[in-house]
């Protein structure tokens, strides 16, 4: 969950022209159209929008003067004429008598489909009068059987909304506050034009010092009806969390990472990736795992909280060191990260947005790249990334390091670090925790693990006994498993089986390829050697006889030139070769200029 700023939350202002290109309105009443989406309507009909209005009740209980059904049907008329669209439709349904049922969602429907509308108007769920609500809720209805593209603009009158949207009306201002004085009928019950005209100059708070009025809708798409019409409902705290952000600390879970620290050199790396999170509620929990005395980490990682836990002076085993932060740990989320590894700033923020995503007990993990510190510690060898399904597939090979994953703490009344195992502990405990929750890739490889430790079973560097023991505990511990399980791990070493002969035969194709092509490469030199090479030694030495003689009377240009510079007449005839340079330009340009 992120930290919203104030301009994350506000309404898009919206482009009039770019919202529809065919319109309908629903108007429980005559007038409702106009008070509620008149100045959109205004900018619409002059984009060239096709616009249509449905007024669905008569308004016959809108006050008491004689006619007035027939009355208020004529104002909306006259407010279509200014406001510029075609006169509305009128279902004359009884004032205060509209009910939301199947039959006025499929009345609807067919209107929508009618108009082939791409946007449809409607008031807001949030609306006082019952009216309004029942055509909001047979609308938003309507669009979620349509589905599709066509969208629902839900419109305030009596009541405000938290909008989505907003719309500049200022260069229509005044024709709605026209088309609003066309319902005389209304205006004489109270001033409904001046109230819905301070209700839009609110409305341009957030347009600007130059803005003077605007219209606010909540606007919605058929996907999200389909998740029902409640967001209508929300609060301002209630829409930061649909949203994603953070309404107080309370809103972002509390992420707990526990360091199991040998005190080592590259303890100050790994805290330095945890510093740079942008995760915004975390924290440090660092085990001191190796005994005795541990240098002081301080109070802080950056600027996240940071504790140590102190086990007295004996050495803790790594699933010991484990548990003990498991135990001291408060967040609701929980990793794990050595003192020689180190987390990508974005780890935890996928991870978390991961877990709140997906419904039921998960655990998500992201990739891991591999590096070997003692090669430089800058080639990645190897990437752990990929999705984990069954238990046979875990039993198969442990693919996900230890900081990989984060986990809900609630899931620890089912797992805990096996102090009896001295290695795999992480891959065991993974294993307990894949008994009661779904395991969810996030594919980002966002994490490094650094290998050349001395556990004696790092994944580039093992030590082979160390190896063999450990798989021995292991599969120990968990081979007990269900007939379904066993079908499960041996459909997975056939299918290696078959990948493995299939790249062997893929292999031995690609290696006759190449040996076929060799030979023909061979075959072709052999044939060069025996056509080609007297006709072009022939042409060489044509050619090099050809050159030597030009080089021969080259030289003896060269020569007669040196021998005409160096002599005598050459100097005497100097003056008259300048003339003849003079004359020529003087001619040239006498030439040019007829």
């Amino acid at each position: 969950m992120k930290i919203a700023a104030e301009a994350d939350l506000n309404p898009i202002v919206a482009d009039p022209g770019s919202l529809a290109r065919r319109v309908l309105v629903f108007a429980p009443h005559p007038d409702d159209e106009v008070f509620g989406c008149g100045g959109t309507l205004g900018l619409l009909a002059a984009a060239g929008a096709d616009i249509t209005v449905v007024v669905v009740s008569d308004g016959a209980l809108g006050g008491n003067s004689p006619g007035l059904v027939e009355g208020r049907e004529n104002e909306s008329r006259a407010a279509a004429q200014v406001l510029g669209y075609p006169p509305p439709t009128f279902w004359r349904l009884p004032d205060r008598g509209i009910r939301y049922g199947e039959t006025l969602v499929i009345r609807m429907l067919a209107a929508i489909t009618s108009a082939q509308a791409d946007l449809v108007f409607a008031p807001a769920i949030s609306e006082i009068h019952p009216d309004h609500q029942a055509v909001a809720l047979a609308a938003g209805e309507a669009l979620r059987r349509l589905g599709g593209n066509t969208r629902l603009a839900w419109y305030e009158i009596s009541a405000p909304l938290l909008p989505n949207t907003v719309v500049d009306i200022g260069a229509v201002e005044a024709r709605k506050l026209a088309a609003m004085q066309c319902f005389h009928s209304q205006l004489v019950e109270q001033p409904y034009a001046e109230r819905i005209a301070a209700l839009n100059r609110y409305r341009a708070y957030h347009l600007g010092p130059r803005a003077t009025a605007a219209e606010a809708f909540a606007i919605s798409d058929a996907a999200g009806l389909a998740q029902g019409c409640s967001p209508l409902f929300d609060s301002v705290p209630a829409r930061r969390r649909r949203l994603g952000f953070a309404a107080d600390g309370g809103d972002i879970p509390l992420v707990s990472v526990i360091v199991r620290s040998m005190d080592r050199a590259t303890l100050g790396e790994a805290l330095d990736s945890l510093a740079l999170q942008t995760y915004d509620n975390l924290e440090v929990v660092v085990v001191n795992a190796k005994g005795g005395q541990h240098r002081d980490p301080g109070e802080h990682c950056g600027r996240f909280p940071l504790r140590i836990v102190n086990q007295g002076g004996t050495p803790l085993t790594r699933p010991q060191a484990g548990n003990a932060g498991l135990d001291a740990a408060q967040g609701q989320y929980l990793s794990l990260l050595d003192d020689d590894d180190t987390l990508d700033p974005d780890h935890l923020s996928h991870l978390v947005a991961a877990l709140q995503s997906e419904a039921g007990a998960i655990v998500a993990y992201a990739g891991v790249r591999c590096i070997d510190r003692s090669a430089g510690g800058r080639t990645v060898s190897r990437i752990f990334g990929e999705q984990v399904d069954s238990t046979a597939q875990l039993l198969a090979g442990n693919f996900i390091p230890i900081h990989a994953p984060l986990f809900p703490r609630h899931l620890l009344t089912h797992a805990r670090f096996d102090e009896t195992l001295e290695t795999y502990e992480d891959w065991d405990f993974w294993l307990q925790l894949m008994q009661v929750a779904r395991f969810v890739y996030v594919n980002r490889v966002t994490a490094t693990y650094f290998t050349g430790g001395n556990s004696g079973v790092s994944p580039l560097a093992p030590d082979w006994d160390a190896v063999r023991h450990a798989y021995g505990a292991l599969h120990a511990k968990w081979i007990r498993i269900v007939p379904h399980e066993f079908k499960a791990i041996c459909d997975l070493y056939h299918s290696a089986k078959a990948e493995l002969l299939a790249s062997r035969t893929e292999e031995k194709r690609l290696a006759r390829l190449v040996h076929e092509t060799d030979a023909r490469l061979d075959a072709a030199l052999a044939r060069l050697d025996d056509n080609w090479p007297q006709d072009a030694r022939e042409r060489i030495a044509i050619l090099e006889r050809d050159l030597a003689e030009i080089r021969r009377q080259r030289d003896i240009a060269e020569f007669q030139v040196q021998d005409l510079l160096s002599s005598s007449s050459w100097s005497i005839t100097r003056p008259l070769r300048l003339l003849k340079t003079v004359a020529n330009r003087l001619l040239g340009r006498r030439r040019r200029a007829e």
